[in-house]
């Protein structure tokens, strides 16, 4: 499951804009002559996914099946911010497929805010660098390996300390 939908994108984009991005077409039932309520358009849903797994590669150390959900399970948190950090990328990418009668500067200007770069970072590299800190979870740690998932910014190593004999 997505953590958005396409019908979420409305607040950033109509559905107008986005069906003449995508030249999408809703199929019609030949019997009924009207579409299906339930028509998705796969593109959209595409742009989705990868505007996800761009997001999640900055939150590495959270715990990304409470933030994001799995194919079976809804997130159990619920956290606008990150859903607008997720539609904000989706809309940088759709429109960066075709921009029809929107104002391009403004979904850059967002996409700066909430993504940036790494010269300017925005919202998400202040996460990722540890300079913002959301009340999210961070994954629990297996005890079998040696490695701390937890991703507590706090850990150390050590190594056996080394006697020299001559």
């Amino acid at each position: 499951m997505s953590l958005i939908t396409p019908k979420d994108l409305d607040t950033e984009l109509y559905e107008e804009v986005i069906n003449q991005i995508t030249r999408y077409q809703e199929p019609v039932d030949d019997e009924n002559e009207e579409p299906p309520v339930e028509a998705i358009n796969q593109e959209v849903q595409n742009h989705i996914d990868d505007a996800e797994s761009f997001i999640k590669t900055f939150l590495f150390k959270y715990d990304l099946e409470k933030l994001f959900g799995t194919a079976d399970a809804e997130p159990t948190i619920n956290d606008h911010a990150l859903k607008k950090c997720v539609k904000v990328a989706t809309s940088w990418f759709l429109i960066r497929k075709a921009n029809p009668n929107v104002n391009l500067a403004r979904f850059e200007a967002d996409f700066m805010f909430w993504i940036g770069t790494e010269e300017e970072p925005g919202w998400i590299y202040g996460i990722r660098d540890g300079k913002l800190n959301p009340n999210w979870p961070y994954p629990i740690d297996n005890p079998e390996t040696p490695e701390d998932e937890s991703g507590s910014d706090v850990y150390w190593t050590s190594t056996t300390k080394r006697t020299n004999r001559f």
